[in-house]
């Protein structure tokens, strides 16, 4: 028969023996434990560096070519804009680097400088239709657009009647007094704002925009550039588009979610490469061509083919 106190003992023999087993187990796992944690952390250190370093090599791929674009570009843009007026048309939010350095491309392929207008937050302000509206309908600009259309097909009427050339025959939509009254009263008004003397009517137009702009203010950049269009003998909006960034809301967004073939989009205005897009669609705009182009995935090609002429 077994006593009490060796029965005693035998518990507490049991006892320290598990605890010795967990002690030893548990620094056992904790041991596992960490050597794993550290592996992870290797291995997940190992991949940054590697993407990092893939990172590095497609942005110094990226600025060899758009690098490569730059040099190219006075050869292929030379005198494909030979004598065609260009109108420049801002935004609100437009970077003005790259608006006086598309221009400068623009004037390297031969276009003659048409003006720069510049369009103020006022005209993009749904606070201000009823008063823009009334302006519009009130100007010397000969068929008013529909009463119930858009603001930016109004506007753009405006600007397109007092700033272009008739796609048909390439001459004045109004005469001199006409267009002064409509671009002056435009300017009174706090719509836009342009140089004195300097605005002849363009053949084509440029629309430069800025990144992040509100649905509803790219939709009115859409309509105007539209109506720019069809006033004139071609349109072209270019945006920039910083790298690294997700696809934002601007009116080259506007325009290829909506579809149509009339208006060229360019999406990377801040690269040469955009740059050198934008001077091409243009050119392709006096043959009714039509594009979107740059790095976004909803452009059709990094830039348009050489016109025909070339």
């Amino acid at each position: 028969m077994i006593s009490l106190r060796r029965h005693v003992l035998t518990l507490a023999a049991v006892f320290l023996a598990l605890a010795v087993g967990v002690v030893l187990g548990s620094t056992s796992v904790a041991s596992s434990i960490r050597d794993a944690v550290v592996d992870d952390e290797e291995t997940t250190a190992a991949r940054l560096d590697s993407a990092q370093d893939e990172l590095a090599r497609q942005r110094m791929a990226a600025e060899r070519l758009d690098g490569m674009a730059g040099q190219l570009a006075p050869s292929v843009l030379d005198d494909v804009l030979d004598g065609r007026p260009v109108l420049v048309v801002v935004a609100p939010g437009a970077d003005g680097e790259d608006v006086d350095a598309v221009v400068d491309t623009v004037h390297e392929a031969g276009a003659v400088d048409a003006g720069r207008v510049t369009l103020t937050d006022r005209a993009v302000d749904p606070e201000a239709d009823a008063e823009i509206q009334a302006l519009v309908a009130n100007l010397p600009i000969g068929t008013a657009p529909a009463a119930d259309a858009d603001l930016g097909t109004q506007l753009g009427t405006a600007l397109g009647r007092a700033a272009l050339l008739r796609t048909e025959d390439a001459e004045p939509h109004l005469p001199d007094g006409d267009r002064d009254t409509v671009l002056t009263t435009l300017a009174d008004s706090g719509v836009i704002s342009f140089e004195s003397g300097t605005i002849r009517p363009g053949q084509l137009a440029l629309v430069v925009t800025g990144p992040g702009e509100d649905e509803s203010t790219a939709a009115r950049l859409a309509s105007l550039s539209r109506t720019l269009d069809s006033e004139g003998a071609g349109a072209v909006v270019a945006s920039h588009h910083p790298a690294g960034q997700a696809t934002v809301q601007d009116a080259v967004t506007s325009l290829r979610s909506t579809g149509g073939d009339e208006v060229s989009t360019v999406d990377n205005l801040g690269t040469e490469a955009g740059r050198l897009a934008a001077g091409l669609a243009l050119a392709e705009q006096l043959d009714r061509g039509q594009g979107h182009y740059g790095v976004r995935p909803d452009a059709g090609a990094a830039v348009p083919i050489l016109p025909a002429s070339r």
